[in-house]
């Protein structure tokens, strides 16, 4: 896989507002949508008939092939509706294309559309070799078409789900594990997973599929395969950082998801977290094995710190992501 793709959502319907029908914000689902490699697109969008103008959205689309998984919220794109040639929303991320060195990232494209079948899915840029650094991105895939799938108005609201991710620790590897899936956690509780426990320690989080303002932005995981001498994953919250794992460690690095909780990004020159945010530092173990731990206690960054573990993140504090607040009591 080796570009992240930026969504332009084709509407097979018209977004002006018809005689005789309130004006007002519409909720749009993707229904089934389905490529022709197999891979889906899924999430809804707000839109606002008063001032014309998308005011939430949260559409992800699958990895497969060549396309790294990628989830599109306001954080992380932007949104704005097109009338012509056909009614059009379009998303687009200059953070999920490709980084050139001097140049801010070039943006990709594709077109999941149920009414215009067929069409094909392009990326937004030429499809020669170029040079990134010392390293070298092939020609791109000649692009996926979508087989199945519709854009349905329904009444649910847009909403954010607040939870918790989870901090496991494997003694036996030395490595930790983060989760906010409800299905992963059960599994390490009753030993599906062996050999692993829990630390006590927690991340306050939004589940992956809220709306979200920014600086709300989806975190992507990634597994280190055990053949590489890994096993271990490995989050980010920066669409670049992710691009970045997959360009220069894709034999090694597997990438899950695109979307598996959310949570803020601090400034990246001060590392200051938005009002009410709560600072996340994220460790490296400086090892083969290559292990993360994320933590919002300072005492533990100490701790790690004093065990030959590496502080990364952003501004004097290193902060990498910014959590929720814990609840009030």
């Amino acid at each position: 896989m080796r570009t992240k793709q930026v969504l332009n959502w084709l509407c097979a319907i018209a977004f002006a507002v018809a005689p005789g029908v309130e004006a007002g914000t519409r909720f749009f689902t993707a229904g089934g949508v389905v490529f022709d490699d197999g891979a889906r697109a899924s999430g809804a969008f707000l839109y606002d008939d008063v001032t014309h103008a998308l005011v939430g959205w949260n559409v992800s689309v699958e990895g497969g092939g060549d396309f790294l998984p990628f989830a599109y919220m306001p954080g992380d794109s932007t949104g704005k509706l097109n009338t012509s040639p056909v009614p059009m929303v379009v998303f687009k991320s200059a953070e999920a294309g490709i980084p050139t060195r001097g140049a801010p990232p070039r943006r990709n494209s594709h077109h999941p559309v149920a009414a215009a079948r067929r069409r094909r899915v392009d990326p937004d840029r030429p499809g020669r070799r170029r040079r990134l650094g010392q390293r070298r991105v092939p020609q791109l895939p000649a692009g996926r078409r979508i087989v199945a799938g519709a854009l349905l108005e329904t009444s649910s609201p847009a909403l954010a789900f607040l939870s918790e991710a989870i901090e496991f620790y494997h003694a036996g590897f030395d490595h930790y594990f983060l989760t906010a899936n409800g299905d992963e956690i059960l599994a390490l509780d009753t030993g599906y997973f062996k050999g692993w426990a829990r630390t006590g320690e927690k991340i306050r989080v939004f589940e992956a599929g809220s709306f979200n303002e920014a600086p709300v932005r989806p975190v992507c995981r990634y597994y280190g395969l055990p053949s590489a001498g890994l096993d271990s994953h490995f989050y980010s919250a920066i669409p670049a950082e992710c691009y970045r794992v997959n360009r220069d460690f894709g034999t090694e690095w597997q990438v899950e998801s695109g979307n598996v909780f959310q949570v803020a990004l601090p400034d990246r020159t001060t590392g200051d977290c938005p009002i009410a945010g709560v600072p996340v530092y994220r460790l490296f173990n400086h090892r083969p094995d290559a292990n993360h731990r994320y933590t919002t206690k300072s005492a533990i960054r100490t701790q790690m710190e004093a065990a030959g573990w590496i502080r990364e993140g952003y501004g004097p504090d290193a902060v990498i992501m910014c959590a929720l607040p814990p609840p009030l009591d």
